[in-house]
């Protein structure tokens, strides 16, 4: 029944016909019948324009509906812009929250389309649209179309967007492609090998794709269904599996291949006259899409006929559109940014690659010119927000409101020639994504720019067309790597799609091919290790290279732009003119390094003197100075000559190669952005299958080292060891390694930009790279967005961070600003929030954003051990919790920070904490009381080892072994179970003592070694085990002074910071607190442990929170007098039970009323006063760590 009406809507569009199909989809649709004409523009090209109704929807939402007669036929493109602009307008005047509309024409055809709205703060013109749209032509196989709307259900606003939704109609469209995709790889003849049999499925449905596209606008033989025709006429003549080679071949290879009007042999193939002519005239495309690739094509591979007429069934049931999406208009067919998200999708299912969504690419993108201008120019940087970025309006950057930046027309010229010649890489370039999304906004700003008013007459009249503009900037611009060949390929395919757009119809009959080689721009290789044998190659920056290889290399650009532009058609000789260049610039570095030594052994000129004269320290050290320099220049060099040696003319990827022009003619490309694959470490592996796991790790060791060896290698001369404390953690995901490597591909005024996952802001192996960009590389941005996860299908949380090019040393007072964003990046992504953020000094807060800035130095103290006051005098950096404590903590944590300016201070600052006992062996040091011993002065204790007697109380202190010893805050000696064997005397003082005996009995044991190397062994005696051998008295543990408080090292779902009243001493496992009893309060205080749960780092399985001493001493407190009469003496519950929530309800936390403990609300009033916290703030509190505690725990179940 849904079919037949949707079936009805395609074959007879009216809309009455709409009325009715709404009526079904949509029970709350109220018919209201309304002229709309008032709203239509002369020179819009609609002829009537009626509201039909309205959809009214749960929570006070409701949605337009309307229809608009278009005077023209009405095309896939047609008047696009103007159907958009007349929706805008109507919802600017209406209060609803989205509409939809259809645009027909008299031939039935219809595009309809969703606009959706987002309203910003309280004033109705701030607001952002989205468009998300269907073409419909009953001529047309309308499948998407048809799936989505048989299924679709309008009862809620969430079905509309899902109904409309790009995501869903991949989801259909992706669930049949994958399987017809295996069918045509498993079905390969001629090859049992799999993974070339997936290459070459992959060229078919990707030439077959884009033959798609092309006969979508009509270039073959103005037949929109010329494949389809194709295959009919081949079933036709009875052959039987031959349509590949001897019909398809033809068109792939020969027809598409050459120029037309040219006469080509099609073999044995039966066509008839007029498919001869049309594949006479067919146009010249590419010589690189239709070339027989190496490897592939020419290996004899065929396909049988019933898997291509079941994938031409299967693919020509979808609408073709040949345009992109743009970030606020989605076509809902296939276009080629679908496509990009189904190949990827296939083809990425376990690389740990991600196709990153539209919006985030268009942010990304815009981020980093902004940043990169700035870097290069002197504009304003507001004006480079402006020019970039929407206002808080409609949205739109055709929207004639919009600022869009002040700028005299020499600044205009600037702006041009710079973003003209920006040079952009993406190292895991994927299916194209950034490459495609750079290509957009470039062509979208520059078109902006040649059109102003104020522009120079002179540029104006030079200002390209839309496809010059865009060739040029995928020549001048655009470059990546991607280590898999296949995606190579397709993005090779976007980027000819994107220029496929704006080809002009005269084109079509071009004698020369229409689409640029780009060999040379996206290329296939390992980022991250570039090695020939053993030899690894590090990048190579901007050299000081003689006139002669200077000339090379700009012969060298010439070649590689002629090639491009089809001026030439063999990419060898190019690619070994680039290892000509390489070699002639080692030969060049060698011979440098080789003068300075000529320069340091030159004789100095020396004074006569009539005495012997012994050289004096400083001359002594100089001489020094010039051994380990000239060491240093030959270890150098015999690095140069190892390359040279090693250089084949069959080599794997090598980025001073394969971009000579840019690492030596530029020093490295002006910006790097993408999204790196995320594989953790014990997934690590050679993506070329040449090294093992093991030794391809070393190897990403060995480029760190290589990349920036003055920070990560021991020495010049010992590059193959790390400097102490910079050795990358074993632990870490790949990703942290493309950071590394992309920062060294940048030059000194280069931008990076990164989405990434956000697990190094947050986990012990992201401090080194916390570190290397507090010290090495300025992190401007890191942002993250609470409203929507960039990657629903993944399962990983991002952020995008945004970096300017290492420098010897960032400034200490240099601001890393962290940003999370409140609404979805297509609402909040507008251009006075960044300005705002890029001024913001201190935490600001609105209801878009919130922005903490911090300095390097601040940043570098937090994170290193002990807190210090100044960065340079820090001890080891240990990372910190960024992504906890500046991104996502709630925002209760930021009032707290906020009102308690002056009151907190770090707990290190008026408080010692140290570490508890460490016995060594614990279960001769720890012994559980029995009773009372055989005279006074004595006790009967036994040890876990089996021994059991009498020692001396005065060498027994009570230890508190394990916080669930004690069920309260205040210690008490009943509670618990162990006592500790203290003894500082020598054995001759303690002659005649049970406690020698104890001694004797130790080192006279058989003891089986508990952990480490030596597990499962057995010594004899405990002064013999490696944990105390080393002690001067083996028994001997040292002088312990009791202290006012003991702290856990961990915490599940309770905290308890105990009041040792009771003067014990603590296991290793607690800490010792030496403070006042007003400082236990705070910290038994909910405030306290809210602080604890955003800022501590490490976490231990079952989800438990494990904190050091330094990081209590880093913590923060609030000291109030008096405090700790409001200390309670009872149990501790779990923090749910001590808050008064229930999580485990089906209403939120955050929706839910807290109802704490009486005596809790008594002793948290007295801290909620002192930092003027409201009633609605004190519940936030509650809420917020019964929040936290819940994530982290539920987080450690799920694993």
């Amino acid at each position: 029944m849904a079919t037949n009406n949707v079936q009805k809507l395609i074959e007879s569009f009216s809309p009455q016909q709409l009325t009715t199909f709404l009526r079904q989809k949509a029970p709350s649709f109220r018919p209201i019948s309304e002229n709309l004409t008032n709203y239509l523009n002369r020179d819009d090209a609609f002829d009537q324009a009626v509201k039909m109704g309205v959809i009214e929807l749960p929570h006070s939402q409701t949605v337009l509906v309307g229809a608009v007669h278009v005077s023209d036929e009405l095309t896939a493109r047609s008047s696009k812009r103007k159907q958009y602009e007349l929706v805008k307008r109507i919802l600017k005047d209406s209060n609803h929250n989205a509409a939809i509309f259809a645009f027909y024409d008299r031939a039935g055809r219809f595009r309809l389309s969703l606009v959706t709205v987002s309203y910003h703060g309280t004033r109705r013109q701030f607001s952002t649209f989205r468009r998300y749209t269907f073409f419909v032509d009953p001529a047309l196989p309308n499948k998407t179309f048809v799936q989505q709307m048989s299924r679709a259900s309008f009862d809620k606003l969430e079905s509309i967007l899902q109904t409309f939704s790009l995501e869903a109609v991949s989801d259909e469209f992706y669930k049949e492609f994958e399987s017809k995709f295996n069918e045509i790889a498993e079905k390969v003849q001629g090859t049992e090998d799999k993974d070339l049999a997936k290459d070459f499925a992959l060229l078919f449905t990707i030439r077959t794709i884009f033959i798609g596209f092309v006969q979508k606008k009509g270039w073959l033989g103005d037949n929109p269904r010329f494949l389809q025709d194709f295959w009919s006429e081949y079933q036709s003549t009875g052959a039987s599996n031959t349509f590949y080679k001897e019909w398809l071949e033809p068109l792939f290879f020969e027809a598409l291949n050459s120029s037309p009007g040219q006469k080509v042999s099609y073999g044995h193939a039966p066509f008839s006259q007029k498919t001869q002519d049309i594949l006479q005239m067919a146009p010249y495309l590419n010589g690189e899409l239709f070339k027989r690739k190496r490897g592939v094509d020419d290996q004899g591979l065929w396909l049988p006929d019933e898997v291509i007429g079941v994938f031409f069934d299967f693919l020509f049931e979808y609408n073709f559109t040949v345009e992109e999406n743009e970030l606020y208009d989605e076509e809902l067919e296939l276009n080629p940014e679908f496509l990009g998200i189904i190949f990827e999708r296939i083809t990425n299912k376990e690389q740990g690659a991600v196709y990153t969504p539209r919006v985030e690419v268009d942010l990304m993108c815009r981020l980093a010119l902004v940043k990169w201008l700035e870097q290069t120019t002197s504009i304003q940087k507001e004006n480079l927000y402006h020019l970039f970025f929407c206002e808080a309006g409609t949205g739109q950057e055709f929207d004639e409101y919009q600022r869009q930046g002040d700028f005299s027309p020499a600044e205009i010229r600037t702006l041009i020639k710079q973003l003209e010649s920006v040079t952009v890489c993406d190292p895991a370039a994927g299916s194209g994504a950034f490459e495609v999304g750079m290509l957009q906004v470039l062509d979208q700003v520059l078109e902006n720019l040649y059109s102003r008013n104020n522009t120079p007459a002179d540029l104006k009249a030079q200002a390209p067309s839309a496809f010059e503009r865009k060739k040029a900037i995928i020549a001048n611009s655009l470059y990546g790597v991607e280590v898999k060949r296949w995606a190579v390929w397709i993005n090779h395919l976007r980027l000819w799609l994107t220029l496929f757009v704006d080809m002009p119809d005269k084109f079509k009959d071009s004698q020369t091919p229409l689409l640029p080689n780009l060999t040379f721009k996206v290329r296939t290789g390992d980022s991250l290790v570039q090695r020939i044998g053993s030899k690894t190659f590090p990048v190579h920056g901007h050299a000081s290279l003689p006139p002669a290889i200077k000339r090379q290399i700009t012969e060298l650009k010439k070649k590689k732009r002629d090639f491009f532009y089809n001026q030439s058609n063999d990419y060898r000789p190019i690619e070994q003119e680039e290892l000509s260049v390489f070699r002639a610039i080692l030969d060049a570095e060698i011979e440098s390094r080789k003068a300075e030594i000529r320069k340091l052994l030159a004789p100095k000129p020396q004074q006569n003197a009539l005495f012997e004269i012994k050289p004096t320290q400083q001359e002594l050290d100089l001489a020094q100075a010039t051994k380990a320099q000239r060491e240093a220049l030959e270890a150098e060099i015999a690095e140069l000559e190892a390359q040279k040696r090693n250089l084949k003319d069959e080599r794997p990827f090598i980025w001073a190669i394969e971009f000579a022009e840019i690492f030596f003619d530029q020093g490295g490309f002006d910006i790097i952005i993408g999204n790196p694959p995320y594989v953790r470490q014990e997934s690590i592996s050679d993506p070329n299958g040449r090294l093992n796991p093991k030794d391809y790790k070393a190897a990403l060791e060995e480029m760190v080292r290589l990349d920036f060896p003055e920070y990560f290698a021991k020495s010049k001369v010992q590059l193959n060891e790390f400097k102490k404390n910079r050795k990358p953690d074993g632990r870490s995901d790949l990703y942290t390694y493309f950071y590394i490597r992309s920062l060294r591909l940048l030059n000194p005024q280069g931008v990076h930009v990164f989405i990434c996952s956000n697990s190094w802001l947050d986990v012990g192996y992201g401090g080194w790279l916390q570190e290397f960009f507090l010290r090495r590389a300025p992190l401007y941005l890191v942002i993250d967005n609470h409203a929507k996860r960039s990657f629903e299908r993944a399962d990983v949380n991002t952020i995008i961070s945004v970096a300017g090019a290492p420098e010897r040393g960032v400034p200490s007072e240099h601001a890393v600003r962290f940003v999370a964003f409140k609404r979805p990046f297509e609402e909040a992504a507008l251009s006075d929030n960044f300005i705002a953020i890029e001024r913001a000094l201190d935490i600001t807060r609105t209801e878009d954003y919130r922005v903490v800035p911090l300095s390097a130095a601040e940043l570098l103290r937090e994170g290193s051990e002990g807190g210090q006051t100044e960065a340079q005098d820090a001890k080891q950096y240990e990372g910190d919790k960024w992504g906890g404590k500046y991104l996502r903590a709630p925002e209760i944590y930021f009032t707290i920070l906020e009102k308690g300016k002056g009151k907190l201070v770090r707990l290190g600052e008026i408080a010692d904490v140290r570490f508890g006992i460490k016995t060594g062996a614990n279960e001769f040091f720890y012994l559980t009381p029995l009773g009372p011993g055989s005279r006074p002065g004595l006790l009967r204790v036994r040890n876990d080892a089996g021994w059991e007697g009498e020692i001396e109380e005065e060498f027994l202190k009570p230890v508190i072994k394990s916080p669930r010893e004690c069920k309260g805050v205040i210690i008490n000696r009943d509670d618990l179970h162990y006592l500790v064997f203290l003894c500082n005397k020598s054995k001759s003082e303690l002659l005649g003592t049970k406690a020698l005996e104890y001694i004797k009995w130790g080192e006279e044991s058989e003891v089986e070694i508990k952990q480490g190397r030596d597990e499962g062994k057995k010594v004899r005696g405990y002064h013999n085990i490696s944990t105390l051998e080393g002690r001067k008295r083996w028994w001997n543990l040292g002088y312990w002074e009791p202290s006012i408080g003991i702290l856990p090292a961990s915490h599940n779902d309770s905290y308890r910071f105990f009041w040792n009243i009771a003067n014990v001493l603590p296991d290793k496992r607690l800490y010792l607190l030496y403070s006042s009893p007003n400082v236990l309060s705070f910290m038994n205080s909910t405030i306290y442990q809210l602080l604890l749960e955003v800022e501590s780092r490490t976490g231990l399985g079952e989800g438990l929170l494990d904190l050091t001493v330094y990081e209590y001493a880093s913590s923060k407190v609030l000291l109030v007098d008096d405090a700790q009469k409001f200390l309670f003496n009872r149990p501790v519950f779990n923090i749910f039970q001590e808050c008064g929530i229930n999580p485990a309800t089906s209403v939120p936390i955050s929706m839910q009323d807290p109802s704490p403990l009486p005596d809790r609300v008594a002793l948290d009033s007295i801290f909620f006063e002192s930092l003027g916290l409201n009633e609605e703030e004190r519940k936030e509190v509650y809420r917020a760590v019964c929040q936290l505690v819940w994530e982290r725990i539920s987080k450690a179940k799920s694993v």
